[in-house]
């Protein structure tokens, strides 16, 4: 793994280069964030790193491009916080090809609000927070918020129960087919 610099403006960029790439010229303390490709390889993979990982003691996150990834990049805060892959959803209401959301141990919540685990943005019939699914102790539950439209399971309206492998659920007008692992 290539070594890093950091400029006045607290941008981590590879040693190899004079100056910082994120920092537009005779500007000083950025309220925004730049994020470049500074060698312009279009096969260069972006590194996500914790502040820990960079080499320094921040709580930040700092992305660099580089074709050394070496570190694992995590797509959720459920990847982060170490909890274990348990089952997904699978949409083809969503998109055609298909759309998979993950499901992880613990409480998952489906919904239309951005703060959900699996967020239903393009359906108006989705409520904010329409269902729970929760996995415990080998076991998927799932429960109905109080949703306008109601949660369906294998085609029957259902407040509350549990789920087995390749259960359909509906919520608002999005179908999803539940799959375990």
């Amino acid at each position: 793994m290539s070594e890093f610099k950091v400029c006045i403006n607290g941008h981590y960029y590879q040693d190899n280069l004079n100056e910082c790439p994120y920092c537009p010229k005779n500007q000083t303390n950025m309220d925004k964030t730049k994020i470049d490709n500074p060698s312009g390889n279009q096969n260069d993979k972006t590194q996500i790193f914790s502040g820990s990982a960079a080499g320094n003691d921040l709580n930040k996150t700092q992305i660099f491009q580089g074709a050394n990834a070496e570190e694992p990049v995590f797509n959720s805060s459920a990847e982060r916080s170490g909890r274990k892959l348990v089952g997904w959803l699978v949409s083809f209401t969503i998109d055609a090809n298909g759309a998979d959301f993950k499901l992880y141990e613990g409480r998952n919540i489906v919904g239309s609000d951005p703060a959900c685990d699996i967020i239903v943005s393009n359906d108006h019939t989705v409520s904010v927070k329409h269902l729970t699914i929760l996995y415990r102790m080998g076991i998927f539950k799932f429960k109905d918020e109080f949703s306008t439209n109601g949660t369906f399971v294998n085609d029957e309206f259902k407040e509350e129960g549990n789920l087995t492998d390749g259960d359909t659920i509906k919520v608002g007008n999005t179908i999803f087919r539940f799959r375990t692992v």
